[in-house]
């Protein structure tokens, strides 16, 4: 009977964070979005190079691939790190996948900045701190 208390506590768990998820999810659809200053988007460097818009704001984000790829590979390959759990291993991978995305992301948003690019910038972002 442990195993049936155990059960139905877990199933009352996962119906409360579907409820949760549901009414965050309707919050988010009926309220208007929240619009950034125009200023957000205004940088100190908006020159050009080559057709580059904003050219170095864009390839500042290559280190960020360097080490993500470069990272992302030493995890995977297992013979660089001594960590002693999987799932340690996964949440190292993840967190290098997350650096690598910020180069793409970041980089998307900074050729034209704008409200609907700005998330682009922030996603892999907090995919990074979610992992640290």
């Amino acid at each position: 009977m442990v195993w049936m208390n155990y059960y139905l506590h877990r199933v009352k768990q996962t119906r409360m964070w579907v409820a949760v998820c549901l009414c965050w999810l309707c919050l988010m659809f009926a309220t208007p979005k929240i619009p950034h200053s125009p200023k957000h988007h205004l940088f100190a460097d908006m020159r050009n190079f080559l057709g580059v818009p904003n050219t170095l704001n864009v390839i500042t984000n290559y280190p960020f691939l360097v080490l993500g790829v470069l990272g992302f590979v030493l995890c995977l390959s297992g013979n660089s790190f001594v960590i002693s759990s999987r799932a340690e291993v996964w949440g190292w991978a993840l967190y290098y996948a997350g650096t690598t995305s910020v180069a793409f992301g970041s980089s998307y948003y900074h050729l034209k900045p704008d409200d609907n690019r700005v998330i682009w910038d922030k996603l892999p972002l907090l995919m990074i701190l979610d992992c640290a």
